[in-house]
């Protein structure tokens, strides 16, 4: 059961946000480089992989050995045997029945997983204090690793920086923020990220690539189609993470969530992806890992067994 703390409101620019929520305070955020900043999404960022295809999400709470993950709905829609990833490798069994999906026809779901190790929770952020030209970070899991790659084996966490280009006018199925950060298929359901790590937003949605630019001389149109719905070069929209904060208790999800109410300070040095991607950031072979949480299970079964002797 999720764990529920009374007697916390707070006001997030004018939304009333009845919820478990722990508020902070600073004067403003931290100064961090995009580098920081990276490594903050590293450790928040999951990987959620089913049979039929895969997406991403953020580590938002946790209640003893239960954590809590946000993420998209469309990517964990279907029901499936899905798994959860986490930065260091270990997969753990996503429980179906407990998806807990936003009220409103918003795209957002809660998904869990049990886990002894310490996972740390992101923080959030009021995303009513991000403005346009305001820089924001993308973290997730693409279904590429290379042009024209499909990962059946290894996948490799993308980490991109831009800008906050604009906000829709309405709101559709939550998604409101626009920013111009290049992304992926697969990296729906992660985090963006303030230049204080903090994260304001759930990404879902983005423009794709047109097929024909990418007719070369021996890539047949099938393919350049297939390759183009991958690729998202122009303009990716979040869920503003308010519209979570404010829509949660109706959903029936209480956590114990950490949200600063100030805005990011100036961002230190830009992100610089390397020619090379980070071992922290690469899965060799997601068929191995993936093989943890059945090992896993396993031994807990096992334990069980003992146990009734």
């Amino acid at each position: 059961m999720m764990k529920i703390y009374q007697n916390l409101p707070a006001i997030l620019a004018g939304t009333a946000v009845v919820t478990a929520i722990i508020i902070t305070q600073p004067s403003a955020a931290q100064a961090l480089t995009g580098e920081e900043v990276n490594n903050i999404a590293r450790e928040v960022t999951v990987l959620i992989k089913g049979d039929k295809g895969h997406g991403s999400g953020v580590i938002v709470a946790k209640d003893s050995k239960t954590y809590y993950v946000l993420t998209a709905l469309h990517v964990v829609n279907n029901k499936d045997n899905y798994k959860i990833v986490t930065h260091d490798k270990q997969a753990y069994q996503l429980d179906y029945g407990k998806v807990k999906r936003l009220s409103g026809g918003v795209d957002l779901a809660v998904v869990e997983f049990s886990s002894d190790k310490d996972y740390k929770p992101a923080k959030l952020a009021n995303s009513e204090t991000v403005s346009e030209g305001k820089p924001v970070f993308v973290s997730g899991w693409p279904r590429l690793t290379a042009v024209g790659q499909k990962a059946g084996g290894q996948l490799v966490r993308q980490f991109t920086g831009s800008r906050v280009s604009g906000f829709l006018p309405q709101a559709l199925n939550g998604y409101k923020m626009i920013y111009t950060n290049t992304t992926l298929a697969g990296m729906s359901g992660g985090p963006v990220l303030d230049a204080g790590g903090r994260v304001i937003g759930i990404h879902g949605l983005g423009d794709k690539e047109d097929p024909n630019n990418l007719l070369v001389e021996g890539l047949t149109e099938d393919a350049a189609t297939s390759i183009a719905g991958l690729i998202k070069p122009g303009f990716n929209y979040a869920i503003p993470i308010n519209t979570f904060l404010s829509l949660a208790p109706q959903s029936g999800i209480y956590l114990g969530l950490q949200v600063e109410n100030s805005s990011a300070g100036e961002l230190g040095a830009p992100y610089v992806a390397s020619a090379q991607p980070d071992k922290r950031d690469t899965i060799d072979n997601i068929n191995d890992v993936l093989n943890t949480a059945r090992r896993g299970v396993d031994a807990l079964n096992g334990v069980r067994n003992l146990l009734r002797f």
